[in-house]
C-alpha cells in the first residue's frame, strides 16, 4: 500500500527539517543587524491575499522556498538588537529548538498521564517562586497576558460572587465592579467586558505623577461605590505598566483589598519576574499576598511566543470557574490513562499545546543567575538611553521607569512638539536602525521603548540617541528653512 503523502520517510523528514533549519539559521544570522522593521511590499501582500485554495498539493521544497522569499524577509524584526518598540522579547535559541520538538510530539496538554503535564506543573512551581507566591500556588500556561488576566478575573468573579458561573450575572442583584488604574493594560477592560460586567463595571483609579495607582483614591472609590449600591469584587494592580514600566504600590493596595474583602490580582505580564531581582525586590513588596498574578514568559523570560501564565494562590478557584468533565473525558481514577490533574479544568481551553516544554527548556538553559544578569543589562540599556537624553538640550524625559522602559521627546525649534514627535517616530520607523513606539504621557505625544532584548548593549543605547538626534535635526532644519522662507515672503 502506498503511504499517504504527509507520512514522510525518516530520510525525507530529515531533508524537510534540514531545509527549514537552513532558512531559520539564515534569518538568525542576519537578525541582529537587519532592519528593525520592514513593511511587506504591496505586491507580496497582493499575491498572498489573492491566491485561491490550491486544488492539488505542492512539493514541500517549493512551499518552503516560498516562505523563504515571501514571509521571512518581512517577519517583523523581533530580536534585532534595537527592537524596542513593543514589549516583544528576543527568543532564546533553546526555546526555538524546544518548540520544534514540542510541535513534533504534538501533545494535547489537557490531561491524562503524560510527562508534558508534569513539565507544566513544574514550570508553574518555578514561576510562582520567581514572582514570590508559595510553591503550592496553582495555575497554567496560556497564550499571553490578555488570556492570563481574563482567566484570573473569571476565577475572581466566581470566588467573590459565587453562583455567577451557573446563573449568570444577570441574576446578581448588584453591579459587580473591578478596579484598575488609568495606566492598566487595555486587556483588563476587555476581560471585564467579556466577563459580562460591562465597561461600566471597570472603575479606573487615577495615578500619581509617576504613573502609579493612587492608593488613597482607590480606597475612597471603593467606599463610595459601596455606599452607592455597587459591589466591588476585584482590584488589579500593575507590576510594570506598558507606558513607563512602573509598579503600583502593591503592599498598600493589598492592605486596602484585604480591608474591603476584594480579590487582589497583579497584572505582571511584563514586570512580575523582576520580583526575583534583589535590588528591585522592595518595590515588589506585597506581590506575595496576591490572590492571582498574570505573567508572560514570552516577555522577560525570553521564551518564544506564545507563552503566558496565570498563577492563583488557590487553584481551587480556577476549578470552581472552569472545571467540566463530560462523559467522553471521564476516566476512572485507577485507569492506566488517568493522570494527577487535568489542566483543562483550570482554564477555558481543552485543546492545549505543549507550551511548557519551551518555558522549561529556557529556564533550565538560563538559570536564575543568568536571568538576573539579563534583566540588569536590559535595565542598564534603558537607563543609559534616559541618561543620554536627559543630558541633551533638545531632548526631554517625560517619565521615569522602575524597569527597562524609556520615554523621550525632542524639543523642536518651531513646530508644535506633539506633531513634530509624531513625524519623528515615523522617520525612525522608516529609517530601520531601531523600532520605537509612541504613546501619550501627561497628554504629550512621547516616543517610548522597552528593552527586553539580550542582544542590546550600551553601544545600542548611544546609537539610539544618535539616530534620534540625526533624524530630528534633519526634520528641524527643514522646518527652520521653511519658516525663514515664510518670514522673507512676509
Amino acid at each position: 500500500m502506498t503511504r499517504p503523502a504527509p507520512d514522510l520517510s525518516p530520510t525525507d523528514f530529515r531533508a524537510l527539517l534540514d531545509r527549514a533549519v537552513e532558512i531559520a539559521v539564515a534569518h538568525w544570522t542576519r537578525l541582529p543587524d537587519m532592519r528593525a522593521y520592514t513593511r511587506p511590499p504591496a505586491d507580496v501582500v497582493t499575491t498572498i491575499r489573492a491566491e485561491a485554495l490550491p486544488q492539488a498539493g505542492k512539493p514541500w521544497q517549493e512551499v518552503l522556498d516560498r516562505i523563504h522569499r515571501e514571509v521571512v524577509p518581512f517577519s517583523g524584526g523581533i530580536g534585532q538588537r534595537r527592537w524596542w518598540g513593543f514589549i516583544n522579547a528576543s527568543p532564546h535559541p533553546a526555546g526555538i529548538a524546544a518548540e520544534l520538538i514540542a510541535t513534533t510530539l504534538n501533545n494535547n496538554c489537557a490531561g491524562t498521564s503524560q510527562v508534558a503535564i508534569h513539565v507544566e506543573l513544574k514550570v508553574m512551581e518555578w514561576l510562582a517562586r520567581l514572582v514570590g507566591l508559595p510553591a503550592t500556588a496553582g495555575g497554567l500556561l496560556v497564550s499571553g497576558g490578555s488570556m492570563a488576566n481574563l482567566v484570573a478575573l473569571a476565577a475572581a468573579r466566581e470566588a467573590k460572587a459565587p453562583g455567577t458561573r451557573r446563573r449568570g450575572i444577570r441574576h446578581h442583584p448588584k453591579q459587580l465592579t473591578v478596579y484598575a488604574s488609568t495606566e492598566a493594560h487595555s486587556c483588563i477592560r476587555r476581560a471585564v467586558e467579556v466577563l459580562g460586567l460591562g465597561t461600566d463595571g471597570l472603575r479606573l483609579v487615577p495615578v500619581d505623577r509617576e504613573g502609579r495607582m493612587n492608593a488613597d483614591a482607590f480606597d475612597a472609590m471603593v467606599a463610595a461605590d459601596r455606599r452607592a449600591g455597587l459591589e466591588p469584587i476585584v482590584v488589579v494592580a500593575t507590576a510594570g505598566t506598558v507606558n513607563t514600566g512602573v509598579l503600583d504600590p502593591l503592599a498598600r493596595i493589598a492592605d486596602i483589598a484585604q480591608t474591603h474583602g476584594l480579590w487582589f490580582h497583579v497584572d505582571g505580564a511584563y514586570g512580575a519576574f523582576g520580583a526575583a531581582l534583589p535590588e528591585l525586590a522592595p518595590r515588589y513588596r506585597g506581590i506575595e499576598r496576591a490572590d492571582s498574578v498574570a505573567a508572560d514568559p514570552h516577555k522577560w523570560l525570553y521564551v518564544p511566543y506564545e507563552a503566558g501564565a496565570v498563577l492563583v494562590r488557590d487553584s481551587a478557584a480556577l476549578q470552581a470557574m472552569f472545571a467540566v468533565r463530560p462523559d467522553y473525558l471521564a476516566i476512572d481514577n485507577d485507569s492506566y490513562l488517568e493522570g494527577a490533574v487535568w489542566l483543562s479544568d483550570l482554564g477555558p481551553q481543552l485543546s492545549r499545546e505543549f507550551r511548557a516544554l519551551k518555558v522549561w527548556t529556557v529556564m533550565q538553559a538560563v538559570g536564575l543567575d543568568g536571568y538576573r544578569a539579563l534583566w540588569r543589562n536590559d535595565i542598564a540599556v534603558a537607563r543609559e538611553i534616559v541618561q543620554l537624553a536627559g543630558a541633551h538640550p533638545r531632548l526631554e524625559v517625560p517619565a521615569q521607569s522602575d524597569l527597562s522602559c524609556f520615554c523621550l521627546r525632542y524639543k523642536p525649534r518651531a513646530e508644535e512638539p506633539d506633531a513634530f514627535n509624531r513625524r519623528l517616530l515615523e522617520a525612525v520607523l522608516r529609517d530601520g536602525r531601531m523600532i520605537l513606539a509612541g504613546t501619550m504621557i501627561d497628554r504629550k505625544f512621547t516616543l517610548r521603548g522597552c528593552v527586553a532584548n539580550f542582544r542590546s548593549t550600551l553601544e545600542d543605547a548611544r546609537t539610539c540617541i544618535e539616530t534620534i538626534l540625526e533624524l530630528a535635526e534633519a526634520l528641524d532644519r527643514v522646518n527652520d528653512t521653511a519658516a525663514a522662507r515664510d518670514v522673507r515672503r512676509g
